[in-house]
């Protein structure tokens, strides 16, 4: 069996395999992984038994489902015409994506057929068109990131694809197209920071990460490999200036070992390698090359507390973390790096890409505004277990997650609680959301322990 860290190099290509095959009966609320597996195969098995002289069974399944043959973007297939005749098959009725009824992203609800006949004549400099940005939403239709099924190529995908992008945007953060977004990275501005949990009894450990966009370039899903060496060489020269408790080692995806590739995602200190999702929009072309890390530690069995993505999601996604619940300091690190960053970035003929009204620009739509996502590992044993927690939180601003993030719906008792604000709120605005937040939901905790009793189905207005 393929260790982890091997799967870096293989993956990419078996899932881009896996992806082409027909999910008509694949996932549903009762099927799951390995009876979809059996599906796929059986379906390759009965094929394969198929005369090929009329280009029926494996030939013409292949024909209808590769990426090289076949864009799901462009065609529609009407099953009361498939048949083994000779020329049987796709019937291009328009343009128009098809959608069946796993397809439930935003993407989905927002894409109509007058929009998208509207914009399907349309390209950025960079080449990207409106199939480029619902590619992932088309393809996957099932566990999309944040539930999006879109990716911007650059930043005038913004602006060209607006009668799409803004109905979304507006959706998902409830900002309408004339707001203009507040940035605010200064930690002094902070008006309270309690000591939420001195013994470290609930709040087990802080961790903050922003997404950014170096200027000049186009977003991961756009990028070619000369762009994305560029983004690295750059990302290395400005990093490099960092010192003290910042200063960072750079590695890279191509010279890392299979065990060290393994060991940092298991660790959770490396991105994954690319999955359906992340192939399909785009994210992992020319895989690993120009991809790695920046870690502020000598050693890579230490733990690090600031580590720097490269090229992943998003041309750079910076990040801080400590033990317990300080935020504050967490935050300042944070802040620190950022700026150091950001001067060499300027020296270098770049910036942080930034927007009065998006915030700083990324790729995913979700990640518009602050880019940022401050979590808490927080232990909620007994309130988790009242009806209305979930609701609650959201009614608090908060987003709850198992402890091992997006995908897990594990109900261990131990939550990752962060912001669920992205656009619209300042990073001050939502720190401070997130130390109110835990706080109030630690003295909940406190009194259930204490046999007090806590109704969460009345507690607090929405943010």
């Amino acid at each position: 069996m393929l260790s982890r860290g091997a799967s870096r190099f293989v993956f990419p290509l078996a899932a881009a395999a896996f992806i082409t095959y027909d999910r008509s009966d694949a996932f549903d609320d009762t099927t799951d992984a390995s009876s979809s597996l059996g599906n796929f195969l059986r379906k390759l098995s009965t094929a394969a038994s198929v005369s090929t002289s009329g280009r029926c069974g494996i030939e013409r399944w292949l024909e209808l489902t590769t990426f090289s043959k076949f864009d799901s973007s462009n065609a529609k297939f009407d099953s009361s015409n498939a048949s083994c005749d000779e020329g049987a098959g796709i019937e291009v009725l328009d343009e128009f994506p098809y959608f069946s009824h796993w397809h439930r992203s935003l993407m989905r609800k927002h894409l109509s057929k007058e929009v998208f006949e509207e914009l399907k004549g349309r390209k950025t400099s960079n080449g990207y068109t409106i199939n480029d940005v619902i590619k992932s939403g088309t393809a996957c239709g099932y566990s999309l990131p944040r539930n999006m099924g879109c990716m911007a190529g650059d930043y005038e995908s913004y602006q060209i694809f607006k009668p799409f992008f803004d109905p979304v945007i507006r959706e998902y953060h409830d900002f309408s197209p004339t707001s203009l977004h507040t940035t605010d990275i200064n930690p002094t501005h902070l008006k309270s920071v309690p000591d939420l949990d001195p013994n470290s009894e609930y709040v087990l450990s802080t961790r903050i990460r922003v997404s950014r966009s170096i200027s000049g370039f186009p977003f991961p899903p756009a990028s070619n490999r000369r762009q994305r060496r560029l983004v690295e060489s750059i990302s290395k020269r400005c990093i490099s200036r960092l010192t003290g408790d910042l200063k960072s080692t750079y590695i890279s995806l191509n010279d890392m070992t299979n065990a060290e590739n393994d060991d940092l995602i298991q660790r959770h200190i490396l991105f994954d390698n690319p999955n359906e999702w992340a192939i399909t929009a785009g994210l992992s072309k020319d895989w690993p090359d120009a991809r790695g890390i920046f870690i502020n530690v000598e050693d890579v069995e230490d733990t690090p507390d600031f580590i720097v993505w490269v090229n992943e999601e998003d041309h750079l996604r910076i990040m801080t973390m400590k033990k317990g619940g300080d935020i504050a300091a967490v935050f300042e690190k944070l802040a620190r790096g950022l700026a150091v960053i950001e001067e060499g970035l300027k020296e270098e003929g770049h910036s942080f890409l930034h927007d009065d009204h998006l915030g700083y620009v990324v790729g995913c739509p979700s990640n518009l505004g602050t880019g940022m996502r401050a979590s808490m590992h927080v232990k909620l044993i007994r309130l988790s277990k009242l009806s209305g927690f979930d609701q609650m939180c959201v009614r608090m601003g908060l987003e709850v997650r198992g402890k091992h993030g997006e995908t897990d719906k594990a109900k261990s008792g131990i939550f990752d609680i962060s912001n669920r604000h992205r656009l619209g709120f300042s990073e001050i605005e939502l720190i401070q959301l997130m130390i109110d937040g835990v706080t109030e939901l630690v003295k909940m905790e406190k009194k259930l322990a204490n046999g007090e009793e806590v109704d969460c189905s009345e507690q607090f207005q929405k943010v």
